[in-house]
């Protein structure tokens, strides 16, 4: 399930940073008044081994905006819009009727007006689609140095490994939230990536490279519908890897 919020600055145009996903995470935990979903997702996840995983991710903000590279800052004056989609049923309902119940909330600490909040159900009955990113789709690694530090490595949509990490990734995320492996293999490829597209973000510290662009994604429908849900790639609850449908076949 996807939720589209449309959003707006109480009395002024709200401006916040460049990187701005730690602030609409914050935004959504914070709307989680269930205690014991909010602990368990912030803190456990669905788990495959030793990872973890969120299982929802959320967009970039859409909307008429200035940006100011010399103060780092991206500055909205009118409506604006957030797409955020999960597996999840208590989080849709948690965040839809939290942000339904307190219209008015904080953004960046600026006050933001929630104009209205549209619900999409969708599955995909294709076995290919195109996709157009919504926030950049990350592909990394990260290994451990002979003097015990850690080194994390991202990748191209070009690189030889992308393919395998991102259906990887999809199988760890499949099986931690359904408890089997996925039965159909999963194939995606670059169609219009350029180095425009390439992505560098900063969270919590950490410089994090990822790409926008079209890509093909092809598997079963159901694993399909599963990752238009929850978004391909890693960090998707860091605000990583949504996509939209362009077509299916």
């Amino acid at each position: 399930m996807r939720l589209t919020i449309a959003m707006s600055g109480r009395d002024n145009p709200i401006t916040l940073p460049l990187h701005y996903q730690q602030q609409l995470q914050g935004l959504l935990y914070h709307s989680l008044r269930n205690p014991k979903f909010s602990e368990f997702l912030h803190e456990v996840g669905f788990r495959k081994e030793k990872r973890s995983y969120k299982l929802f991710t959320f967009s970039r903000l859409y909307g008429p905006h200035q940006l100011n590279f010399e103060r780092k800052t991206i500055t909205f004056y009118e409506e604006f819009y957030w797409h955020v989609g999960t597996v999840l049923p208590e989080l849709t309902q948690e965040l839809g009727e939290y942000l339904l119940l307190h219209p008015d909330v904080q953004v960046g600490g600026q006050p933001v007006e929630i104009k209205r909040i549209d619900v999409e159900k969708r599955d995909i009955k294709g076995k290919e689609i195109e996709i157009e990113m919504l926030s950049p789709l990350t592909v990394y690694s990260t290994y451990e140095l002979v003097d015990g530090s850690k080194k994390t490595q991202f990748f191209s949509p070009y690189d030889e490994v992308f393919s395998h990490l991102v259906e990887l990734n999809f199988r760890n995320k499949y099986e931690a939230y359904y408890g089997i492996p996925p039965k159909e293999r999963l194939f995606i490829e670059p169609i219009r990536v350029t180095e425009k597209q390439k992505v560098v973000t900063i969270f919590k510290g950490f410089y994090i490279t990822a790409w926008l662009g079209h890509y093909r994604l092809c598997s079963s429908p159901g694993n399909l519908t599963f990752l238009y849900r929850v978004g391909i790639g890693g960090r998707n609850s860091q605000g990583f890897g949504m996509f939209r449908l362009l077509s299916e076949r």
